[in-house]
């Protein structure tokens, strides 16, 4: 696979994750007067957002490779020729999509992870 192209997907798929973890960490902020449910909100939203990349993955080789924002993303001259555009941009998409959920995931894991043990750790 051309690095151009997966460099490109992820450039893509990022740029749609900050925005979904900009939306979190602001909600976090919003609650940091209770900082466990803080602590715990943003373990849910991650794991929701690993959750929604992980479909997102499966359902790339499905979706059309001209109706793709990596397709519209890359120059005419670095695209890839139309007869394997489609495997080459679905394979760089699902890339993309596991690397982000497995980030999320991990996001999702210690902020749950420390929503549980905070409680435990503060004495009353």
């Amino acid at each position: 696979m051309d690095p151009f192209v997966r460099d490109t997907a992820f450039l893509s798929t990022a740029r749609g994750c900050g925005f979904a973890v900009l939306a979190i960490v602001t909600a976090m902020f919003g609650l940091v007067g209770t900082p466990i449910l803080s602590l715990k909100f943003g373990g849910v939203a991650f794991l929701l957002t690993a959750a929604i990349l992980i479909l997102k993955a499966w359902q790339a080789p499905q979706r059309p490779y001209k109706r793709t924002e990596l397709w519209l993303l890359l120059p005419e001259d670095r695209r890839p020729q139309a007869h394997f555009a489609q495997a080459v941009i679905a394979a760089a998409r699902t890339e993309a999509f596991y690397r982000f959920a497995h980030i999320a995931a991990t996001l999702a894991a210690l902020f749950l992870t420390s929503g549980t043990i905070a409680p435990l750790l503060i004495a009353n």
